[in-house]
């Protein structure tokens, strides 16, 4: 027998990073900050929150443990999975998304958060 929370399919990892989102289509980025990342999605906190159900796009930085200034930058899209709103979370709701879509960018500095990663005039470097 096993439990539900051991159906996840995918390793997390304890990422603690900022993140900003917005629902699809809002020209308005909210701030967040990473609780686990894997490779179907991402639980971070929030002050503000969204509905489960509703898609959202998203950017974060997957640091490099080879070098400070190294990493992945995160561009992508989801859905709200999960909405929870615990004690000892300092009060902010926890949000989880399963990703649809993402796009990974090497990190350069002074060029995290694109601002319209999968729009047409978007980048491939």
């Amino acid at each position: 027998m096993t439990r539900a929370t051991d159906s996840r399919r995918s390793q997390r990892f304890p990422i603690r990073m900022p993140l900003r989102f917005r629902v699809s289509g809002d020209g308005e980025w909210r701030q967040g900050k990473t609780v686990n990342v894997s490779s179907a999605g991402v639980f971070f906190r929030s002050l503000l929150s969204a509905d489960c159900g509703t898609r959202v796009e998203m950017n974060f930085i997957l640091p490099s443990s080879l070098a400070k200034d190294s990493g992945l930058e995160v561009a992508c899209k989801g859905e709200v999975v999960r909405l929870e709103v615990a004690p000892g979370a300092e009060g902010q709701p926890s949000i989880a998304v399963k990703f649809s879509d993402y796009r990974l960018f090497p990190l350069v500095p002074g060029r995290a958060n694109r601002q319209d990663p999968f729009g047409s005039a978007k980048a491939e470097e």
